[in-house]
């Protein structure tokens, strides 16, 4: 069973798992005393369905073969969600055509748009802060390195990773997209993926760039990846060039359509279904199979780590504390709206590649009113990890 902890931002400090990973953090995470209520046992010789509904009659009979009972497959249809899934397949770099759908490798951009940067880093300055008390409390050479390094580049300006790009017209083809999603030009994502920061310093750092190009006919350039400073993971691999530690591996992107139902974290099953009941179709999701080379969507419902983010980010949004007792499902009960608005625009928990462990998932949440109006510049990413 896990427990979690609600944390609210910069309440409290991080919970360190190892050196190498002390910006690796959860954002959102649920309370303990709702811990049992997302908590489910193993299925004995559960059978294993298809990953893709390309049709509601599909996830209907798919629903019902679970025992799935007439009126709740009818609410649990009418949550269902579009989604395109962005199915992953590791390959070399030069043979992703350009402005195709990829995630790592390096990014396919206007000649003269200039590569994202980010601001001084705060999560940067307080894992100086933890190696420093670390080196104190135990003197080690692997800290005083890391400082060395992580020091100065959290005190400077420095480039935002990159991590994947979308062709919205090769969504669109794959099937029906969620109405307010574009249909033409392309969406790519940078991330501070070296400081990984807390969600509310993501504005002020600009530590998060989504860029939208909305005309499908500008010519783009595969643009070389430029230093980070650090390796994109702590540490360069064996026989990696300065480019290759500076980037995630390439794979192209298929995408597939699907529709989707939220699982036992979300808001609605949260709400619904509060402990100690389960949501009707719980076999059904303890039944899914991922698809080779599974991990990365766009919208729809994505397989939570922890619970939904919509919920802490549609609080704050009316800038309401949650209670962290008992009294926390009647309340956010009344909040559906600030909730509701959140959307997880892109969720990325793992792709084809033996050479990454995201440990968790990364959320791009975005309000579906700025999503309406093409406003990708308020979005936020969140980390989950168990």
């Amino acid at each position: 069973m896990r427990i979690f902890v609600h944390i609210r931002d910069g309440s409290m400090d991080r919970k360190l798992d190892a050196p190498r990973g002390l910006s690796r953090r959860s954002l959102l995470i649920g309370t303990a005393c709702m811990a049992t209520a997302f908590t489910s046992g193993a299925l004995a010789e559960t059978p294993k369905m298809a990953e893709f509904f390309k049709t509601k009659d599909e996830l209907d009979a798919s629903l019902k073969s679970f025992g799935v009972g007439p009126l709740d497959r009818v609410t649990l249809l009418h949550l269902a969600r579009p989604t395109t899934m962005l199915i992953t397949k590791a390959s070399a770099d030069s043979e992703i055509p350009v402005g195709a759908s990829k995630i790592g490798g390096a990014p396919d951009l206007p000649e003269a748009l200039a590569w994202p940067m980010r601001q001084p880093s705060a999560s940067g300055k307080r894992d100086v802060e933890v190696l420093r008390k670390l080196d104190a409390e135990k003197p080690s050479d692997y800290y005083k390195k890391e400082i060395a390094e992580k020091e100065p580049l959290a005190n400077r300006e420095a480039p935002l990773a990159f991590m994947l790009q979308v062709d919205f017209a090769a969504a669109a083809a794959a099937g029906p997209l969620d109405p307010d999603l574009p249909t033409s030009g392309r969406l790519l994502v940078f991330y501070d993926l070296v400081m990984l920061p807390w969600f509310g310093e993501q504005e002020k750092e600009k530590s998060l760039a989504l860029i939208y190009l909305d005309d499908p006919q500008v010519e783009l350039k595969r643009r070389p990846i430029p230093d980070l400073g650090m390796p994109t993971w702590g540490e360069r691999r064996e026989g990696e060039s300065d480019e290759e530690a500076m980037r995630l591996p390439p794979a192209r992107i298929e995408p597939r359509f699907s529709y989707t139902l939220p699982g036992s974290g979300t808001y609605p099953m949260m709400t619904r279904f509060a402990y100690p009941q389960e949501p009707p179709h719980n076999a059904w999701l303890e039944a899914r199979t991922a698809s080779p080379g599974a991990g990365c969507q766009l919208l729809g419902w994505p397989d939570l780590v922890q619970y939904d983010p919509a919920i802490d980010l549609g609080a704050a949004d009316i800038h309401y504390d949650l209670p962290h007792n008992d009294s926390f499902i009647p309340t956010i009960r009344g909040l559906a709206g600030p909730i509701e608005n959140w959307i997880p625009l892109l969720s990325i928990t793992g792709y084809d590649t033996d050479a990454v462990d995201f440990n968790g998932g990364y959320y791009i949440m975005i309000r579906r009113t700025d999503l309406k109006k093409r406003d990708f510049s308020k979005a936020v990413i969140v980390y989950q990890t168990d």
